[in-house]
């Protein structure tokens, strides 16, 4: 009997496993079967991943086309609250206006897109902010509630009217440099370096600027407290305003060559082949162009130099100024003809580098443009240059005021008879992005 029920258990265990081999062949050999439960548990998973990924495609491609729409309405508004006075009303309806221009086409029909513009006056800036909202994304929105996309953008513009000193060498250091306790006021213009060196501006040893704006293209190395406004930096370079103005016409006949005098005299419009040296005495210059030709404009000791409506061009290889710390300077520079509003004007085809040094102890009546393209202007010992001028305008390559010079720089434009060059006065400004 025993042996009889031990025979039947085994009987039983062995049915049991035989079943469960079936079983399991049968699962693992069903395919359909397999790939039906395995597609119910993995599709919802690829859906979502799929899903997710469509929606960052779109929320990457909207939030980039919503800042180049902001960008644009910044800059355009910008421009257009300095033509009209800063008011708001306008900036609002320009930055408006061009947001729905350039997101037409490319904005979600089911989402809502609000704009915002802030108008300073007085930084000079137009913030646009814009945030989409509502739009049905597959999942994303279940993480990213409204606004599910905001982008800001600030403009501002350089300069609204006028230059007053522009230094246009745009890699080096100290384009634009005070030391030793300078001063330089831009009386209702601006102050701009080129330079993009990060210290293409440099105001030290209590120097100080004050302007309507001041700008650099790189950096600026100063004390906070010393610039007025705050300079602004990484600005756009400004094109050499008088690039187009043609020079006079220089033949190769010389009226005067080395010509020296030490007395009171007056000195006559022509080519000074050699330069042009004075060393004392009163001495007046008759109206017309002043050619300095391969040698020095050279103003030393007690001389007193005047005239009106004059103009000094620079050229060869060795022409300059030289003006020394005792004299008394007082020139305005011509109404009409190639060097209408300009003072000193340096050959475009002469070196790099040349210094033209003014170092006297009066020179406030400069009225006109200092222009040189190729030269460094090195402002010396002076006290209160341009300050009885309507108005006076630096373009050079470099600018250098040290040793205690103090520079006022007016732009009283329509109190004088001499006309500013295009580009000096009544500019629109350059505008540019800051944010």
């Amino acid at each position: 009997m025993i042996h009889l029920l031990f025979a039947l258990r085994c009987y039983q265990c062995w049915k049991a496993e035989v079943f469960m081999r079936k079983l399991k062949s049968g699962f693992f050999t069903n395919k359909r079967g397999n790939f039906a439960i395995t597609t119910a548990i993995v599709a919802p998973v690829l859906m979502g991943v799929v899903g997710l990924a469509v929606d960052f495609s779109i929320f990457f491609s909207q939030k980039s086309q919503m800042q180049e729409a902001a960008d644009e309405a910044a800059l355009a508004a910008v421009r257009e609250a300095a033509l009209q006075g800063w008011n708001k009303i306008t900036a609002e309806s320009v930055a408006s206006d061009f947001v729905d221009e350039t997101m037409l086409g490319s904005a979600i029909s089911s989402a809502v897109y609000s704009t915002a513009v802030d108008v300073n006056e007085a930084t000079g800036t137009v913030e646009v902010s814009i945030r989409q909202d509502g739009h049905g994304y597959f999942l994303l929105g279940m993480f990213k509630s409204n606004p599910q996309i905001a982008v800001k953008s600030r403009a501002a513009i350089a300069s609204t009217t006028n230059i007053c000193a522009l230094g246009l060498d745009d890699t080096a250091k100290g384009t634009l440099e005070l030391d030793d306790n300078a001063s330089l006021i831009g009386d209702n213009c601006s102050i701009f370096s080129n330079s993009i060196h990060k210290e293409g501006m440099k105001i030290e040893n209590g120097s100080k600027i004050k302007a309507a704006s001041v700008c650099s293209s790189g950096g600026i190395k100063a004390s906070i407290t010393d610039v007025s406004p705050t300079p602004v930096t990484d600005c756009p370079a400004v094109p050499d305003p008088l690039l187009s103005r043609t020079a006079p016409a220089v033949g190769n006949a010389c009226d005067y060559k080395d010509f020296k005098s030490d007395v009171s005299t007056t000195i006559e419009p022509g080519v000074y082949c050699g330069g042009l040296k004075l060393n004392g005495g009163d001495v007046f210059a008759k109206p017309g162009i002043y050619v300095i030709k391969d040698g020095e404009f050279n103003i030393t000791g007690s001389t007193k130099l005047s005239g009106d409506n004059v103009g000094f061009y620079f050229t060869g290889d060795t022409a300059k100024t030289n003006i020394g710390t005792a004299t008394t300077i007082s020139l305005t520079a011509p109404k009409t003809g190639p060097m209408a509003g300009i003072l000193f004007f340096e050959d475009r085809a002469s070196l790099k580098g040349r210094d033209f040094v003014i170092s006297s102890k009066d020179a406030k009546t400069m009225v006109g443009t200092v222009y040189l393209p190729n030269g460094t202007l090195k402002v010396r010992k002076v006290g209160g240059f341009g300050e009885a001028s309507e108005w006076t305008a630096i373009v050079a390559r470099k600018i250098l005021i040290d040793q205690g010079s103090t520079l006022q720089l007016n732009s009283d434009f329509g109190s004088s008879d001499i006309p500013a060059p295009q580009g000096i006065a009544g500019g629109i400004g350059q505008v540019y992005l800051t944010k």
